[in-house]
């Protein structure tokens, strides 16, 4: 068997950053075998869906994209793989559509059992997997995997039976992929995991999040460091006095999932309301001009019309920068798919709507503290306006979204950029000038004007 191909692959990932996370890997091996990546809609010789399965509406999202992906090359490769692949794999592989099911367990030799399926050769293992970093495509942001699996078990959710228990990345492993990354010309990375305020328990010797993120700012030229969604009573206060340095991005998703502490019980979390709120404040106090962001649940079996309306209360008390909003979904072998009052479908989508609204005004009055500021932004990438004019789009540190007009291309480029009216789902800004590549701990940003460019 030749361990190259000229074969061309399609992949597209739903659910979380850690199965980006995975998806980021997956690319770059495939690269490695020197695929060709083409986008989803595209004729390719294999499709890769990365499934999710943390609501009825994730799995039905899965089977669409497996047909989807037959549809488009009745002759290809379809492969299905994520958490929807795991928990449901007999299943998926019933699906006329799919021609492999790869479970959580199989997932490090994914690109592997893809490249054998296609060349007709089970047995040999592919050596170029270990190759140097090849990247497809945009390289403004990567997501690093940090460690996978979670061992909460809370009543509503299924990812400890997708992706097993927790288990972390040895920090060394961490360090040389950040390192690759940047080489490659990353501008931001994002430390992910299922269950990120474990991180390190498990290795010997132990480690902690704050170690690891230490790490990283001390023995990599990493720019600017996000870390994705920490479990609120896993949240160690030490860690806040490293956003000192200013390449740690000022935003945190802190899931809090509701507000009523009747509903926290049910749902088995490990926190009430009053400590969600002092973690908030401490993050606030330490951290100026950070964003809060969060997951909520309605319609959890039990939850009263008075339960709800605390939740509300209390969400909309908070302020939050973004609120993902979604209703309770019935997850087979879960401890909520069996509890009794399980709320009615239409209440469940009236208080998803009445969430949302609130979600919606709570971004809205997040975004009108910024105006008139000038703060870095790194775009990502522009769409072509009806006159002709480009838009790009790209993130603050601290998680707005900022579209400005301008003929220059900004794929990748760190610009100063005055935030100047709020939009529907972001803030118009204008263009001021560059900022420089890497912003060191406590250093002010050396701003240029637009005439000293």
């Amino acid at each position: 068997m030749s361990h190259r191909s000229n074969r061309t692959v399609a992949l597209t990932t739903l659910g979380c950053k850690v199965n980006q996370a995975d998806s980021d890997e997956w690319i770059r091996q495939f690269g490695a075998l020197g695929y060709e990546l083409v986008d989803f809609g595209e004729v390719a010789d294999a499709y890769v869906v990365n499934t999710c399965s943390v609501t009825h509406v994730a799995d039905r999202k899965s089977r669409q994209l497996l047909r989807q992906a037959r549809r488009l090359n009745p002759a290809a490769l379809v492969v299905a793989t994520g958490c929807y692949a795991s928990v449901a794999t007999d299943e998926v592989a019933r699906m006329v559509e799919v021609d492999l099911v790869i479970g959580d367990q199989d997932k490090p030799r994914l690109v592997e059992r893809v490249h054998s399926a296609l060349e007709g050769d089970d047995e040999q293992p592919l050596e170029a997997l270990g190759g140097a970093l090849r990247v497809f495509g945009a390289r403004h942001r990567a997501f690093v995997k940090v460690g996978d699996g979670c061992d909460k078990f809370c009543a509503f959710c299924i990812v400890p039976y997708a992706r097993g228990r927790a288990r972390s990345v040895d920090p060394n492993h961490v360090i040389a992929r950040v390192r690759a990354l940047i080489s490659a010309g990353f501008r931001e990375i994002v430390l992910t995991a299922v269950h990120m305020g474990s991180y390190g328990r498990d290795l010997e010797p132990s480690t902690t999040l704050r170690a690891l993120v230490r790490r990283v700012l001390d023995e990599t030229p990493v720019e600017r460091l996000r870390l994705s969604s920490i479990e609120p009573e896993d949240f160690d206060l030490d860690i806040l006095d490293l956003w000192q340095d200013s390449r740690l991005c000022r935003h945190f998703h802190l899931a809090l999932d509701s507000g009523c502490d009747a509903t926290l019980r049910r749902m088995r979390r490990r926190y009430l309301a009053a400590d969600y709120h002092r973690l908030m404040q401490s993050i606030r106090d330490a951290v100026p001009g950070v964003a809060i962001t969060t997951d909520v649940m309605v319609g959890f079996p039990g939850e009263t019309e008075e339960e709800f309306a605390t939740s509300y209360r209390f969400i909309e008390e908070q302020e939050f920068a973004g609120i993902h909003v979604f209703p309770y979904s019935i997850r087979h072998r879960t401890t909520a798919s069996k509890l009794p009052n399980q709320v009615g479908p239409e209440e469940k989508h009236r208080r998803t709507e009445a969430m949302l609204a609130l979600a919606a005004r709570s971004a809205a009055r997040f975004r009108q503290r910024f105006l008139g500021q000038v703060v870095p932004v790194l775009y990502e990438g522009s769409t072509r306006t009806k006159d002709g004019s480009l838009t790009w789009e790209g993130l603050t540190d601290n998680y707005l979204r900022v579209r400005v007009e301008s003929d220059i291309a900004l794929t990748n480029q760190v610009v100063a950029t005055r935030l100047e009216a709020c939009a529907e789902d972001g803030i118009r800004g204008i263009l001021l000038g560059p900022v420089p590549e890497i912003r060191q701990a406590g250093a002010d940003l050396n701003i240029l004007s637009a005439a000293s460019r």
